[in-house]
């Protein structure tokens, strides 16, 4: 595991939240899309910046099924 693994996935979380919060979501699901798109992303060796990107098109379906 990455020493800086930590420190990056908190901030990232505060800017989702803050992203979510914009779009009407609350934390929790926010969270929930987050860990999921970690997960598949990891099992698919999948890069930061198109992990992140799935991460905020997952939010804005969830906030458009909403």
């Amino acid at each position: 595991m990455n020493s800086n693994e930590p420190e990056q996935s908190a901030a990232e979380m505060r800017g989702l939240h803050r992203f979510a919060q914009g779009l009407g979501l609350d934390e929790e699901t926010a969270r929930e899309i987050y860990e999921d798109v970690g997960h598949q992303a990891a099992a698919a060796g999948v890069g930061d910046d198109d992990r992140m990107a799935e991460v905020r098109k997952r939010m804005l379906a969830a906030a458009r099924d909403s």
